[in-house]
């Protein structure tokens, strides 16, 4: 075999492969030229899904940052006793920012100006709104502490007692649990319910082992009673 035959052979066997890469990709240049309008309008409708996305999400971060800026604000002036402008920050919060956190808080900050203010009636008529348009579990409970403490001032032990079990049911975190319960083992002793007293007390000692502030105070009245 010649060194030209050697040469032509080589070359004919490697055209097929050429031939075959090109109508390969030939074929899909074809298909995306084919296709190329409803590949533009979908990545246009994902591009637009992603920054509407980012808008709700950066526009909601924003809106909750301006909310709690106003509640601080707001409790600021409660702090310093001042409830009028206590009170109209708290409600203007609440109201533009329903259904946030922040709305949430100051709703029942409201509420403790309003028991600052000597207007317990009015807090146990909202409070018992509030409770009613079924706030996040944290808040609900929070919400009948507030309540047992606006009951309490209007001279309604027994409901309030109520009321701070059912705060101590809700509460997420144990100690706020504790607290809720020594409130409503001290309203039973108000009304010289001293077995359930005890009763509440008990189940502090025995459920709460952790909680070692509420535990300690949870004797005394324990050891008060007994």
């Amino acid at each position: 075999m010649t060194p030209e035959s050697k040469t032509t052979m080589g070359t004919t066997a490697a055209e097929p492969v050429a031939t075959a890469t090109e109508a390969g990709d030939g074929h899909f240049i074809g298909w995306l030229q084919a296709r190329s309008k409803p590949i533009a309008i979908t990545a246009g409708v994902i591009f637009v899904i992603a920054l509407v996305g980012w808008y709700v999400v950066e526009s909601g971060r924003r809106k909750q940052s301006v909310a709690m800026e106003a509640l601080d604000q707001a409790r600021a002036a409660m702090e310093a006793g001042n409830y009028p402008e206590a009170s109209t920050g708290l409600t203007r919060v609440a109201q533009s920012f329903a259904g946030s956190d922040a709305a949430f808080e100051a709703t029942l900050a409201l509420n403790q100006v309003r028991l600052l203010s000597g207007q317990a009636e009015l807090a146990v008529e909202e409070l018992k709104k509030f409770i009613a348009t079924n706030p996040p579990a944290a808040f609900a409970g929070a919400g009948h502490a507030h309540l047992a403490m606006a009951l309490e001032n209007t001279g309604k032990i027994a409901d309030a007692t109520a009321e701070y079990l059912k705060a101590a049911e809700l509460a997420p975190e144990p100690f706020k649990k504790v607290d809720a319960l020594l409130a409503a083992a001290r309203t039973y002793r108000v009304v010289g319910k001293n077995k359930e007293a005890a009763g509440v007390l008990e189940s502090i000692i025995k459920d709460f082992p952790k909680e070692q502030a509420g535990i300690a105070e949870a004797r005394v009245r324990l050891a008060e009673i007994q």
